[in-house]
């Protein structure tokens, strides 16, 4: 079976495919056929020691998926207390994915939706359930107009529909190229960098910050006159600590995950994906990932 394998840390270069064992499922687990696998920045951070890891190489990398189960160990159950079985389609999240088959907790588990595309559905586990776990930190609703910091990118497009979805308007910082993107699903768009504070104040009052990009726009946040308590970001922890804003939870929920899944294929959110690529080509997918020159996700083939 191949797997995407590193040796060292380093950039896309030092990742390779080796013929690695297959898996044999343990109680309550699931062999997935993998179809696709979905990017996250925080592959990259792994992958380039921004994200110091412990693990012994060679190491694996990927956690989004999407495919289909082959077999399973004793009592693999879906969250609602049905059974996995062969041939079911499915998506999820588990460690060191970027491989033809995977064994995997069933509680990780989702039904694919029938009409949702491979590639979207390998995707959607981290930004849809950390999206999720900033609204429950930071509630909005129809009192709030919200601006969210990289609005295009995963987590940042899939909040801002949500906090949309709970009545809040909903104000998207991207590069123009984007901008148009975020006006289909009703955000409205400002550009990055230089004028950012001024282009913010001139839409009106803000009372909640969702912050997806980092420093730039909690200290627009703060220009404003944002309440900390009101500041949610996953993009800036040491500003989280200094200034006492809202950082998610860690949870993660199957349940949550297939509403999600179920919004996408019904036309009730929208998500993208950018390019795809075949995974001995994984290299230039992270090529891709990290350039930051995005309209969707970056997913890998199998």
């Amino acid at each position: 079976m191949r797997a995407v394998r590193y040796d060292e840390v380093g950039g896309p270069e030092v990742l390779y495919i080796a013929d690695v064992t297959e898996p044999t499922p343990k109680d309550g687990q699931v062999v997935v056929a993998v179809e696709a696998v979905g990017l996250n920045y925080w592959d990259a951070k792994a992958r380039s020691g921004i994200a110091p890891l412990k693990s012994a190489f060679p190491r694996g990398l990927g956690g989004d998926f999407a495919g289909t189960a082959t077999r399973d160990g004793l009592g693999a159950q879906y969250f609602d207390g049905s059974y996995v079985e062969a041939d079911d389609e499915v998506l999820g999240w588990g460690g060191s994915t970027l491989r033809e088959r995977l064994a995997v907790a069933s509680a990780n588990l989702a039904r694919k939706p029938e009409n949702l595309p491979w590639g979207v559905a390998a995707s959607l586990a981290t930004p849809g359930l950390t999206a999720v776990s900033c609204l429950r930190a930071m509630p909005v609703g129809e009192d709030d107009t919200v601006l969210v910091g990289a609005a295009s990118g995963g987590v940042g497009f899939l909040y801002a529909q949500l906090a949309r979805r709970k009545g809040a308007r909903v104000i998207g910082t991207a590069s123009p190229r984007n901008h148009e993107r975020l006006r289909e699903v009703g955000i409205e768009p400002v550009a990055y960098g230089e004028g950012l504070l001024d282009a913010v104040r001139a839409l009106g009052p803000v009372t909640a910050v969702m912050d997806a990009q980092g420093r730039a726009t909690v200290e627009v946040a703060l220009a404003l006159g944002v309440d900390p308590s009101r500041i949610c970001t996953i993009a800036d922890y040491p500003g989280a600590e200094e200034f006492g804003l809202v950082t998610p939870g860690s949870e993660r929920s199957a349940e949550v995950l297939q509403k999600l899944a179920d919004y996408v294929a019904n036309g009730e959110l929208s998500f993208s994906v950018q390019e795809e690529f075949a995974l001995d080509d994984v290299q230039d997918a992270f090529r891709l990932l990290e350039s930051r020159h995005l309209t969707g996700k970056v997913v890998v083939r199998l």
